[in-house]
């Protein structure tokens, strides 16, 4: 199964992202750790030392059920700063990357999941539910789980150097923009036959029943229905494009009945904000909104905007690479038109670098060294992506920079850029 063809695979890694998810499923484990205990314990041997030893389980408990209380709201407070803090130098759209951070959920669904076998245990203890050779495993569980909070705590404070920082937004928003850029690399159109208006205006279409962003778009479900109806159908709105109710999401080479109708409006998962997976695009667009904040009189930071130009011109070297490196090289048959009845227009270079580069290089008209970033930049994606469109919004960024630099000195800097 691939995953980019699934639409409804793309939605449950979209939930699975989620913290609520991990933490359920650690403060479940923690009551179920506290159960096993009282199972497993009349089938242990005796052991004197061992059943000295656990006498202590009692404080214990009680340690780790005020502790974890306690590291759990700081953690979360800890949390809720990071997120503010990159909502407010860097752009509320990074607080999404941080919200699916996976150390940050498994520390907290560790520390939940303690307490909740903490307090299980002394509830059971309280009410004599582990007599001897229970209470021994519910010393052996303690044990573990002091060892993984030490763990848990130890990852926590290391990656605490760098949450939420500016150079972690930036890593994060670069990371999540890489897979789609690759995605459009090997299959320019998600798959299908790349093309616009291919079938004539006036036949058929299937109009939105919401409003919202295009989020996915299960490819192999519109495949299997155009195959099944012997119909071929065109793509209008692609991941990331905003759609209003009853406007057309597919047009169809034929009519076909409404049940058919129901299972292709399905493919597509339309909801109020964009999402990173098959949208490069976005990717970009939060990365310029980075860079033009930092570019803000308020921060006026414009070495933030030069890192950001760099990871931006990254992610257009994954999405034009015609030869990438090995451990990039997707497996046979992944490559091209996947979906011969589908249709669908490709990513236009003229679009993609103006999405990027346009913002920065207006918000840093002013300030040449931000314009000899822009300049390097859009040179090096010449040489590997579309070079008319490179030299194009390159030239708009001097039109740009020649209004808003007033020293001589600085339009040479400029010409020579």
């Amino acid at each position: 199964m691939d995953l980019w063809d699934n639409g409804w695979a793309l939605r449950l890694r979209d939930q699975m992202r989620k913290m609520w998810v991990r933490v359920v499923l650690g403060g479940l484990a923690g009551l179920v750790l506290a159960l096993a205990s009282r199972l497993i314990g009349p089938f242990l041997p005796n052991i004197p030392e061992i059943n000295l030893a656990s006498g202590s389980v009692d404080s214990l408990l009680s340690i780790i059920a005020s502790s974890m209380l306690a590291v759990t709201t700081f953690s979360m407070s800890i949390i809720i700063t990071a997120y503010g803090s990159a909502a407010q130098n860097a752009t509320p759209r990074a607080t999404r990357l941080l919200e699916r951070d996976q150390t940050a959920q498994t520390a907290v669904a560790i520390f939940i999941g303690s307490f909740l076998f903490s307090i299980a245990g002394i509830i059971g203890l309280s009410a004599g539910l582990y007599p001897g050779d229970a209470r021994v495993v519910l010393f052996a569980a303690t044990l573990a789980d002091i060892a993984l909070i030490a763990w848990a705590l130890l990852r926590w404070v290391s990656h605490l150097n760098d949450f939420g920082r500016m150079r972690d937004i930036i890593g994060r928003i670069e990371d999540a923009t890489m897979p789609p850029a690759r995605l459009f690399r090997e299959r320019p159109a998600l798959g299908a036959v790349p093309g616009r208006d291919v079938l004539p205006k006036g036949l058929p279409e299937l109009r939105s029943n919401r409003a919202g962003h295009v989020r996915f778009i299960d490819m192999k479900t519109l495949q299997d229905c155009a195959e099944e109806n012997r119909i071929r159908v065109e793509i209008l709105r692609m991941p990331g494009k905003y759609v209003h109710r009853g406007e057309a999401l597919l047009r169809l080479s034929a009519p076909v009945s409404h049940e058919m109708l129901v299972e292709l409006r399905g493919a597509f998962t339309i909801r109020n904000s964009r999402s990173f997976d098959q949208d490069p695009l976005y990717g970009l667009i939060v990365l310029a909104e980075v860079a033009s904040k930092s570019l803000s009189p308020a921060i006026n930071d414009p070495g933030t905007a030069i890192e950001v130009l760099r990871a931006g011109t990254r992610v257009l070297e994954a999405l034009h690479d015609p030869h990438p490196p090995e451990d990039e090289e997707a497996e046979d048959g992944k490559h091209g038109t996947r979906h011969d009845r589908v249709y669908a227009p490709p990513l236009s270079p003229a679009e993609v670098y103006a999405t990027f580069f346009g913002p920065i290089a207006r918000d840093g008209a002013g300030l040449v060294e931000v314009q000899e970033a822009v300049q390097d930049c859009l040179a090096a994606v010449a040489l590997i992506g579309d070079p008319a469109a490179a030299r194009v919004e390159a030239e708009r960024a001097r039109i740009r920079a020649r209004s808003a630099l007033s020293e001589e000195w600085e339009l040479d800097r400029l010409a020579s850029a």
